[in-house]
């Protein structure tokens, strides 16, 4: 052989060995790496009131560090505002408008009139506004869209009263501040009269009675607040004054003068205070330069966000909109006051507190969004207590409480954590007199202390309370989806003790296998290819509850097993129109519509989303994809993730839901750790395999940050690429993943 052919055997032998590696098959840097041009926003995120299923309570602004709601058929209306520990559940405020030449108060009063006859049977259809005899002349409300920290309005009013005409078109723009405890309602009038409008602007706020937020504390008798004067609102612990950048005021309200056929702009703010603080002055010329600043606060949160998380860009758009709508929920649980625990505090949702389940259901994206962040979080957990309190309220005061889901779910978020960042000496940080890796061996020993059974398994109790909270009894006890977590909570001390040649080692090793051994031999029931639970009397129960598919994430099923319980995910049983019923609809016994988040109707929003990607892992592609679509048809009615979705049709629920849920991060991992084919490595190491749907056409994922390189996926029908730092590095056929060692 001569050299010229030596040298092309050799060249095709070292491409051939490249493909077989998973490395390139064409050259390096061949093709530009792909781009996704600007960052989230929140126009992009924007709304129409009329598409959004939430009611006026559920449908908040907030900026990081407080929040208010809107109020439907209003065109000023706000509510509900909460900035700890002001935290005011019935409180209203609207703007009302006299004409001074005509003495005639226009309201904003279809709010309160709607509200009351809806709850109460009494007054006056709103409808009747503005002609019924001796009811109030009100605005009425055009237009309404939504998007993250701004609520904008459109309204008229326009009448012949006394032989005189008032007409004026309203815009109204309603946001929250980053840096203090203030709401803005920015009004535009436009005059559409020949002669001036001469308006007092009355300030209307309005509460019952009111009780502070303290979590846990002593809870102190709700007591009525008080109006010192036209423009506070004052509790015996709290006062919200109302001021405006129009320079004068009378008794009632702000003088306002509009010229003829001219348009006006005027600012409003709600100040938030302690009651022994120095009360605000009433005319605030900075209001324009305080909400440009709450406007780019906004901004530089989403940014933010959009520059630490990867980018999608996909044919399917309502994919892309989970995507971002799911970032979105997981920022907006994203807390920074300097009086919380911790700054920041990723909170449950719209419910305060941090706790480590929902946590754990977007501690990939939390790894990746703040890792710094979300090493607080954990710590937080240790100093209040691993096994003793699940819900962490801002003020660092819990109740005794924890669930059985909770040690496993600390477990995942540390390891996830870990895998991301590769920290391992997170695991010897020290906190309260003991190294992590030994507060984790603590709950494990404790786990066995106060749940052990001699054959290894464990009881976690007679309360469904303890475990899924269903109203329906056969899922407590011995539950297997908790007890094949623990054996891989086991294993995993085994591993890090081994790593550190502890001796304790080998006892978390034995536990592991013992647990394994009797689950499999006690709870699998061959028959119906599924678990039961095992109650102290020997009886078993069986329930098709989706929670039995958190094992699809562990080391503990057989093939066959977990082609038996992947085979239940079918239309009808477990699948509905918007995702997954939470218990099969064949579950006669424990179905429930009502409960829908873990008792039947529908779903907690983190489970279907997380069986999806762990199907993507398992192979299982196309159902992956199946779930992972009726999901994305969340984002019709949601601006923001919620708890709980039917999962027949969408419809809000009850006011005292969680309308917001950090779980929704797990939208966020399916797509990046499922479709995209992300898999991380606790070592280091990192494999791409994408799985292709024809929906997806040409799909990008850029900016994917792992231990100091930067990777891109860019996916088309026959083929996908892969991106290391702007360079090609692979591009392979499905199925073939990319494999890049650990450093």
């Amino acid at each position: 052989m001569d050299t010229k052919g030596f040298l092309r055997l050799y060249l095709t032998l070292l491409v051939c060995l490249s493909a077989q590696a998973g490395f390139a098959q064409a050259p390096a840097g061949s093709q530009d790496a792909p781009r996704i041009e600007g960052t989230l926003t929140p126009e992009s995120l924007a709304m129409p009131r009329t598409r959004i299923i939430f009611s006026g309570r559920r449908l908040r602004l907030f900026n990081g560090r407080g929040s208010i709601s809107v109020r439907d058929w209003t065109v000023t209306g706000l509510q509900t505002p909460e900035f700890p520990p002001i935290s005011l559940r019935d409180y209203h405020f609207q703007l009302a408008f006299r004409d001074e030449q005509n003495k005639v108060l226009v309201e904003d009063a279809t709010g309160d009139a709607h509200e009351q006859l809806v709850n109460t049977g009494k007054g006056v259809t709103p409808l009747g506004f503005n002609f019924f005899p001796n009811t109030p002349f009100v605005m009425l409300l055009q237009d309404a869209r939504w998007q993250p920290n701004l609520y904008s309005r459109t309204g008229t009013f326009h009448k012949l009263i006394n032989g005189q005409w008032i007409s004026f078109g309203i815009e109204t723009r309603a946001s929250v501040s980053a840096e203090k405890d203030e709401v803005y309602l920015q009004v535009r009038i436009r005059n559409r009269q020949s002669t001036p409008l001469v308006l007092t602007v009355i300030p209307v706020q309005k509460i019952a009675e009111y009780a502070l937020l303290g979590s846990n504390q002593k809870l102190q008798p709700a007591i009525p607040a008080t109006t010192p004067d036209a423009f506070t609102l004052a509790g015996k612990l709290f006062r919200i004054t109302a001021v405006s950048d129009l320079p004068t005021q009378s008794a009632d309200g702000w003088n306002w003068q509009i010229p003829a056929g001219e348009t006006a702009t005027a600012r409003f703010a709600l100040v938030f205070q302690a009651a022994d603080s120095p009360s605000p002055p009433l005319y605030a010329p900075d209001l324009a330069e305080r909400m440009t600043g709450a406007d780019r606060a906004i901004r530089e949160r989403l940014r933010w966000a959009s520059e630490k998380l990867p980018r999608i860009s996909t044919a399917d758009k309502q994919l892309d909109d989970l995507y971002y709508r799911c970032m979105l929920s997981v920022l907006d649980s994203r807390w920074e006051r300097e009086n919380f625990i911790t700054r920041p505090f990723y909170s449950v949702g719209t419910w305060i507190f941090t706790i480590a389940w929902d946590t754990s259901y977007a501690s990939k994206l939390l790894s990746m969004l703040d890792p710094e962040g979300l090493r607080q979080t954990f710590l937080t957990f240790i100093r209040y207590g691993l096994l003793k309190c699940t819900y962490i309220p801002w003020n660092g005061k819990p109740g005794e409480f924890a669930y059985a889901q909770d040690p496993f779910a600390k477990m995942r978020v540390l390891q996830e954590y870990l895998i991301q960042t590769g920290d391992p000496a997170f695991l010897d940080h020290v906190e309260n007199g003991a190294t992590v890796y030994e507060w984790m061996k603590r709950m494990g020993r404790e786990l066995v202390k106060q749940r052990g059974r001699p054959d290894g398994l464990l009881d976690f109790g007679s309360s469904s309370n303890n475990v899924l909270e269903i109203r329906t009894d056969g899922y407590e006890h011995v539950v297997a989806a908790t007890n094949g977590l623990a054996a891989e909570y086991f294993r995993q001390i085994a591993e890090w003790g081994r790593d550190r040649q502890d001796p304790e080692a080998a006892e978390f090793e034995q536990w592991a296998a013992k647990l394994k051994e009797s689950l499999n031999g006690k709870l699998w029931n061959e028959q119906a290819g599924w678990f039961e639970n095992l109650f102290p009397d020997g009886s078993k129960h069986l329930v098709w509850s989706y929670h039995l598919y958190d094992l699809l994430g562990t080391s503990l099923l057989s093939p066959a097993q977990q082609q038996r319980m992947v085979s239940r995910l079918k239309e009808g049983e477990f699948l509905g129109p918007y995702g997954m019923y939470s218990v099969a609809r064949q579950d006669e016994t424990h179905w429930d519509l009502m409960d829908e988040d873990w008792g039947g109707g529908g779903q907690y929003t983190g489970m279907p989303l997380r069986i999806a990607e762990s199907l993507y892992r398992l192979g299982y592609s196309e159902l992956a994809w199946n779930i992972l679509s009726r999901c994305t048809r969340w984002t019709e009615r949601y601006p923001y993730i919620p708890q709980d979705a039917f999962a027949d049709e969408i419809i809000d629920t009850d006011d005292e839901d969680m309308p917001l849920e950090i779980a929704s991060g797990s939208g966020v991992q399916a797509v990046l750790f499922g479709t995209f084919g992300l898999r991380p490595r606790m070592d280091g190491s990192l494999e791409i395999s994408p799985a292709y749907h024809q929906e997806l056409g040409e799909a990008k994922m850029v900016g994917y940050h792992f231990r100091g390189h930067i990777y891109d996926v860019v996916m088309v029908p026959e083929k996908f690429r892969v991106y290391r730092d702007g360079k090609l590095a692979a591009e392979n056929p499905y199925g073939e993943p990319a494999l890049f060692p650990k450093p």
